[in-house]
């Protein structure tokens, strides 16, 4: 049972790696490999298949196989837009500061 305690770790589990976030955006409404995303982000694929892990287990990611690969999505796009409206609005709110 998903609790606020458990969205609260999961939010902060996110945040707290950049690498998370990237991986995230990276399959917004696409089906891709581990090598696919680890290609288009310019990092390890060892590094990228422990990045999704972590989101399978936090249930963020689904992971789907065709013709023998496994492809990786989101289980809901909903989270990549809400951490780029955050990020958005964090950006805005300090150039708004500086000025």
């Amino acid at each position: 049972m998903t609790t606020i305690k458990n969205v609260d770790e999961i939010i902060k589990n996110i945040f707290a790696d950049s690498f998370c976030v990237n991986v995230i955006c990276s399959i917004y409404e696409m089906e891709l490999t581990s090598f696919a995303i680890s290609d288009l982000l310019n990092l390890d694929d060892a590094l990228i298949k422990e990045k999704l892990h972590l989101l399978l287990d936090m249930n963020l990611v689904k992971k789907v196989t065709k013709n023998s690969n496994d492809y990786f999505t989101l289980t809901n796009p909903k989270v990549c837009d809400s951490i780029l409206m955050l990020k958005d609005a964090i950006y805005r709110t300090s150039v708004t500061a500086n000025e």
